[in-house]
């Protein structure tokens, strides 16, 4: 086993002499200088048990598992966090995010009946189907996002249109 510097690491026979000498040495100064034999020979086997400790570190040893973000899933709690966030008002309108996710609902629902959201052409089919009102909240006007009581109608609105049957192509083409 090696260290990061590339040093062995782990007890080593030069370790376990170094910790067993520091440990002998330790005892003897002690009783030299008058302690009891007892204590000294205690105070001995606690520097070599420090001692070998020392020497079987070798570092960090902490495994250092790889941290993966999550990837969010559509309806999760950051998911819902951050449309609710979206939908706080500002100067009256809702914020960018909250009205994105209303439109691509829209899109989504119109795509069901063959009309493009975003193509002046399907306008007069769109606003048959779902309203002056709402057809204005989706498609703001000088920028202007619409207010969270728009929103709210056009949602009931599009959540009206899944009870209605299918029919690919509306418009009569």
């Amino acid at each position: 086993m090696t260290d990061p510097q590339g040093r062995p690491g782990g007890i080593t026979a030069g370790r376990t002499v170094g910790a067993v000498a520091a440990g002998v040495v330790a005892s003897v100064v002690l009783w030299y200088f008058g302690v009891d034999l007892g204590f000294a020979c205690a105070i001995g086997f606690l520097t070599i048990a420090i001692g070998l400790a020392w020497a079987a570190y070798s570092g960090p040893s902490a495994v250092r598992w790889p941290f993966e973000r999550p990837t969010p899933r559509p309806g999760t709690r950051s998911d819902v966090s951050r449309l609710a966030w979206g939908f706080q008002m500002r100067r009256g309108s809702v914020r960018e995010p909250g009205f994105k996710a209303v439109r691509e609902l829209a899109a989504v629902r119109l795509a069901r009946f063959g009309l493009d959201l975003s193509s002046a052409g399907d306008r007069d089919a769109i606003v048959a189907l779902i309203g002056e009102p709402s057809y204005a909240a989706l498609n703001p006007v000088r920028g202007v996002l619409p207010s969270v009581a728009q929103l709210v109608g056009c949602l009931d609105v599009l959540d009206g249109l899944s009870d209605a049957p299918f029919t690919p192509d509306r418009r009569g083409h």
